[in-house]
């Protein structure tokens, strides 16, 4: 089971977009069995899906160990998805009991997760390097890193590192790559955005590059990806071949092939 923390240090770095639709695509167009964690109190990866932000059965229940996680799992209208919501008691949620007394109150979510039969689990994290953040990390194999072609969210990579330096002394994480959205081929200062982001993450940048698309804001308005309600957009498109990329970079070549090929099924 391959688990990923997404995390960025700003926000609107199309982080929640991202971790939902490559959800979807490894679950529709890769048969990957796959578990999305909403791990953000503004629960905007379960209103992207359809799942309304007050639901009780979240993650606040399973740290404070009043749920399991199969008791909070939700299926998504997608087959091989499935979720796990947020609300917004997921804010400050380290501050209360039995989680404020315990000294590892950061490892609850690794322990709860331990043993679940998916392909992939998606974390996705506040826009912060807060406890929500670091439990993540310590839960997860990997991270994956949002950023967007503007100075101020280049700048946070540098924080990003710091961090995952900090978490690599306590516990093994990979990064996985770093995802560009909101990308605009015509950009006259695209090469130094990407200089800058492989100077702070080398050889980490994703080929792949999401577009700019309204077509995703109107299709997460219907609680709904891309693919459902716009399935010939470029987003559509780049979201496919950036699930892709993903499985090349963890699983190897033997299943990049399988992976391109897929594409064209």
């Amino acid at each position: 089971m391959y688990t990923i923390a997404c995390c960025s240090f700003k926000g609107g770095t199309a982080k929640t977009s991202t971790i939902l639709h490559l959800g979807v695509f490894l679950a529709k167009k890769f048969q990957k069995k796959v578990l999305l964690i909403d791990f953000d109190a503004q629960a905007n990866l379960s209103t992207g899906l359809g799942f309304s932000s007050d639901d009780d059965d979240t993650m606040v229940s399973v740290l404070r160990e009043e749920k399991t996680m199969l008791e909070v799992i939700k299926h998504t209208h997608i087959p091989l998805l499935d979720i796990v919501p947020a609300n917004v008691y997921l804010d400050g949620v380290e501050a209360t009991t039995p989680i404020v007394n315990d000294l590892y109150g950061h490892e609850r979510l690794r322990r709860a997760i331990k043993g679940l039969d998916y392909d992939f689990v998606f974390i996705d994290t506040p826009p912060s390097l807060g406890w929500l953040t670091q439990s993540a990390f310590f839960a997860s194999n990997y991270s994956l890193i949002a950023a967007v072609p503007e100075p101020y969210s280049i700048l946070a990579l540098n924080r990003l590192q710091e961090y995952h330096e900090k978490i690599g002394g306590h516990h093994s994480l990979e990064i996985l790559g770093v995802v560009l959205s909101f990308w605009d081929e015509r950009g006259a200062t695209n090469q130094a955005y990407v200089n800058a982001i492989d100077v702070a993450f080398p050889g980490k940048l994703f080929n792949t590059k999401i577009r700019r698309d309204i077509c995703v804001s109107r299709s997460v308005l219907r609680g709904k990806p891309v693919c459902d309600v716009y399935p010939e957009s470029r987003a559509a498109y780049d979201y496919e071949r950036l699930a892709a990329e993903l499985i090349r970079r963890v699983t190897g070549e033997k299943e990049q092939k399988k992976s391109l090929e897929a594409l064209y099924v």
